[in-house]
């Protein structure tokens, strides 16, 4: 990497140094929706902006309330893969990655049985080319 970067950002060698010397554990790590909120499921790694609040999302609706339960679940198996990149032998965080997937894929599947497919690549053989009957995410408050 090029120093020059570290030097014009001092902060980045701290947060580098943070990670490098952080002891993982469920302890030290916010819960997925926490962590959704605030764009980082480690607690040591976090540092609030200004003033700023994360602003607790609440659906209005079931539908929006499952989309936000996948949002969530899929940020914290994503934040916990990047960690994995650089420490892939950390058995705990393996597990966590494995039970966030899992819970994310049965949210997902719990979801498309409700309300459809979430993307197009997820329609079956069957549902082909009748993918405009079913009501997209970004579409939920046109009904």
């Amino acid at each position: 990497m090029n120093n020059m970067y570290f030097d014009e950002y001092p902060f980045m060698n701290e947060e580098i140094n943070n990670v490098n010397k952080m002891n993982i554990s469920n302890n030290n790590m916010f819960g997925s929706y926490e962590g959704y909120l605030k764009g980082n499921m480690y607690k040591d790694l976090y540092k609030s902006y200004k003033d700023y609040k994360p602003t607790k999302l609440i659906p209005d609706n079931e539908q929006a309330e499952l989309l936000l339960n996948i949002n969530q679940l899929e940020f914290a198996a994503h934040d916990i893969r990047l960690y994995l990149d650089n420490y892939p032998t950390d058995s705990n965080m393996i597990k966590m990655f494995n039970d966030y997937q899992i819970q994310a894929n049965k949210a997902i599947d719990n979801y498309e049985q409700k309300y459809g497919p979430i993307c197009m690549n997820d329609l079956s053989s069957n549902d082909m080319f009748n993918w405009e009957k079913y009501i997209w995410p970004w579409e939920m408050g046109e009904e």
